[in-house]
């Protein structure tokens, strides 16, 4: 393995000709490493500053626009003449509608109403619309608003006065002065009317928006087809991340479909109890970075050379320290995953010209809390704990077994003559060692790990027993972390 590692050290000054060759002749390479470049800093952008101030500004107007229905529909549920006049027996039917009138009118809406609990009337600016029934399920939004937890609630439904035509509702309780229910008030909006100001925040923003409910259902779309009809949890695509959106309250999503990245950012708007989405297709956002390439092509090829010239003197320079760089992780002072990988291929490779079945099993595991760590203790102190779990696996193996940082929090070892049961046996150990790591200041940092296990077979390559054990190391992860999972 050594004389692996020595002829490839030394072949780097042939590499590196060979790769100031390749770019002196054309600068293919560079363009497509400066296009990835561009594309993670466009995608950085998106996601941190563009989808998010979209979604600010567009919040904000429709507190001004949207919103403004909810505050009307206040004002009526509030309003002493209608308390006073359904208190009064609702006798003067001429005095409500004109009432109910004056209010479509002024505030330019599709319909206002009121609705008794007392007489289950349904009072429309026009007259009585109807008498509501608890056995009719079209009424049934007006017997589940007394339990509901607001005073309010938007709902989208068909409107019977206006030839069924799909209408956002606002309904709001109506209580009299002792705080008792008598009936909900509120007005109707035209669907078409929160569609076209959708259509027009698509076009000033050249992102698609729409809004669903908490259940994934479409509650304004510029498509009116889709609403209240298409929901995102069976939405091809973005069903794959809809729970994770439904579940929480902002964020940023990435998804498929179709074969193209689309970049979702999703806000939680408590007045109206709706997530409003915002979503762009990545290579919409990336077609200015392709046009700006051309002008990239000369830096990067001039940065490329140079860092070749580099590369080559230090090469020449700091041989020795290199082939240690080469193998070793710096953090931890463990084999690094470059290292890792050509021991293990030579190892499988082995079992599979042994004449005898020999046993070897890979383990993976990680660090199930880090992150936490570093968010509250700081990164030094996360950098402490990957030290000292990396030590405490060091001690724990023994001198044929292979260690090495696969990545990040992520540890690996190769055990061979090493049966499942005794590598799940080590593991436990480690892990119950782990548990027990204090700090740097000393104090109980309830660290813990998961780890996945698996033995080689006969007929496994270092990429399938490498899925195996990554797979069981997922299983402990999903399961509730701080395991050891084997076959």
């Amino acid at each position: 393995m050594n004389r692996n590692l020595a002829r490839l050290l030394t072949s780097r000054w042939q590499l590196l000709a060979i790769i100031g060759a390749i770019l002196s002749a054309g600068f293919i390479a560079v363009n497509l490493a400066s296009y990835h470049v561009s594309k993670k800093s466009v995608r950085s952008a998106l996601i941190n500053n563009e989808l998010p101030l979209t979604s600010n500004n567009i919040y904000s107007e429709i507190q001004a626009s949207l919103l403004r229905p909810i505050y009307i529909s206040s004002l009526m549920a509030n309003d002493t003449f209608l308390k006073d006049w359904m208190l009064d027996g609702e006798h003067d039917l001429a005095k409500v509608v004109k009432y109910l009138d004056e209010i479509r009118n002024r505030y330019e809406v599709s319909s206002t109403f009121v609705v008794s609990a007392n007489t289950l009337n349904y009072y429309h600016f026009e007259g009585i619309l109807k008498t509501i029934s608890p056995h009719v399920p079209k009424d049934s939004w007006f017997f589940s608003m007394k339990e509901h937890d607001g005073h309010y609630r938007v709902d989208v439904d068909s409107d019977e006065a206006s030839r069924n035509r799909l209408t956002i509702f606002v309904n709001h309780k109506l209580y009299d002065y002792d705080g008792n229910f008598i009936g909900v008030t509120g007005l109707g909006l035209d669907i078409m009317s929160v569609a076209e100001l959708i259509e027009r925040y698509k076009h000033d923003y050249q992102r698609h928006i729409y809004f669903v409910d908490r259940n994934g259902q479409v509650k304004s779309h510029p498509d009116e087809t889709m609403i209240d009809k298409a929901n995102i949890v069976t939405m091809p695509g973005i069903a794959a991340v809809a729970p994770t959106l439904l579940a929480g309250v902002n964020g940023f999503l990435i998804y498929q479909n179709q074969g193209e990245n689309y970049l979702l950012s999703y806000r939680y708007l408590p007045e109206l109890d709706w997530f409003l989405l915002v979503e762009q297709p990545e290579s919409q956002a990336l077609a200015p970075i392709r046009q700006s390439l051309a002008v990239n092509l000369a830096v990067s090829a001039l940065v490329t050379i140079l860092v070749l010239m580099i590369s080559g003197f230090a090469v020449h320079r700091f041989q020795g320290k290199l082939e240690v760089m080469a193998k070793t992780d710096k953090l931890t002072g463990l084999y690094n995953r470059q290292y890792f990988d050509a021991i293990f291929a030579h190892t499988v490779n082995s079992r599979e010209r042994h004449p005898a079945p020999l046993a070897l099993t890979l383990a993976l595991f990680d660090l199930d809390n880090l992150k936490q760590i570093n968010d509250d203790q700081g990164h030094l102190a996360g950098d402490h704990f990957l030290q000292e779990v990396a030590e405490c696996a060091r001690k724990s193996i023994r001198k044929s077994d292979v260690l090495a940082r696969w990545g990040g929090d992520e540890f690996v070892i190769l055990l061979p003559e090493c049966d499942e049961a005794a590598a799940i046996r080590l593991l436990e150990s480690l892990r119950e060692k782990i548990r027990r790591l204090k700090g740097a200041d000393r104090h109980e940092a309830k660290i813990s790990i998961s780890a996945g296990v698996a033995t080689y077979q006969p007929d496994d390559t270092p990429e399938t027993l490498l899925n195996r054990a990554d797979e069981r190391l997922y299983q402990a992860k999903r399961q509730g972390r701080d395991q050891v999972r084997g076959g």
